[in-house]
């Protein structure tokens, strides 16, 4: 037995290094986005900003009003305008909302089970906050705090995306997609609606590869469009899928497993959350999507409180 501990030394000796090691780079990452994470914000505005300033005096007197009148211009800025200011608030109710936290004095039901500590579905203890960790909460490194159903530290906001934020960034991912389609279709317009050779706006010069200043200011605008809308694209399908299977971005991965060693013991698995594609719409965009009313500036909180979860096989976490 002797032999047998002394054997075991070197293991767990590389264990504890490669903890410490994994958690001193936990924490200097944590360090590093709290630090950079209200730089990404204010670029993030500034370029939001520059891109409405080439909107209003460049795209417009350039490419919309010529082609497609008063009317057709006006039509443009009234929906530029609200695609922007939903893009807007919904950006900053993800910067400056709580994604919510349990809280110190959250006390774990008694009937809680201990057995499954290691599950995300029911409750458990975090050894950080030395406090009682809800269903579908984790620890955030960067924001040193438990977040109610956190999906991930997004640093473009500075913030958790949770409970509280996750429709808020659903939505500004919705509408900065979209926003980059309006500015991809604004800038199609002289294709459709052409003007005579001797009215045309677009001045080429360079041997007719680059524009001049207003279509150079444009051309910088499509690209930087179509590059966003490109990743955009795959973000935003990836977070509708995870709203409509009522799945946050942590627990996919952890669902992924535990649907792996439910195939390996021959048995069915079933996301706990899941209450069909028309329910886990509602629950996170708080309205049915044929209402439309999710498409409306609100800050109503959430339907539930984040720690008190109905599970589809009838189980139900206490408060």
């Amino acid at each position: 037995m002797l032999v047998l501990s002394t054997r075991c030394l070197p293991h767990r000796w590389c264990e504890r290094c490669a903890f410490a090691t994994i958690s001193c780079l936990d924490r200097c990452l944590g360090t590093v986005t709290r630090i950079v994470g209200p730089f990404f914000v204010l670029l993030l505005l500034a370029i939001i900003a520059f891109n409405v300033y080439l909107y209003f005096t460049v795209m417009l007197p350039e490419l919309v009003l010529p082609h497609v009148g008063a009317l057709g211009a006006m039509l443009n800025v009234a929906l530029g305008l609200w695609i922007l200011v939903n893009l807007v608030f919904n950006y900053l109710c993800c910067v400056l909302m709580s994604p919510g936290h349990p809280g110190k004095d959250v006390q774990m039901p008694a009937d809680a089970e201990d057995e499954y500590a290691r599950n995300d579905h029911i409750w458990r203890w975090c050894s950080r906050c030395n406090a009682a960790k809800p269903p579908r909460s984790h620890h955030c490194s960067v924001c040193r705090r438990c977040v109610l159903k956190m999906d991930h530290h997004c640093p473009w906001v500075n913030n958790c995306v949770g409970h509280r934020t996750y429709r808020h960034f659903l939505l500004f991912v919705m509408y900065l997609l979209v926003g980059c389609a309006f500015i991809l279709l604004t800038a199609s317009l002289p294709t459709y609606f052409p003007l005579p050779a001797d009215q045309r706006v677009w001045r080429y010069a360079y041997m007719g590869l680059f524009p001049t200043v207003p279509g150079s200011a444009s051309f910088f605008q499509i690209v930087l469009a179509f590059s966003a809308s490109f990743a955009l694209s795959l973000f935003a399908v990836w977070h509708v899928f995870l709203t409509l299977t009522n799945q946050t971005t942590l627990e996919f991965y952890v669902n992924v497993a535990d649907r792996r060693d439910a195939r390996r013991m021959g048995v069915a698995w079933l996301n706990p959350f899941d209450h069909g594609y028309s329910a886990n719409f509602e629950e996170v965009l708080l309205a049915p999507f044929c209402s439309f009313r999710w498409l409306l500036l609100s800050t109503a909180p959430p339907s539930n409180n984040g720690m008190d979860w109905h599970f589809v096989n009838g189980r139900v976490s206490a408060v």
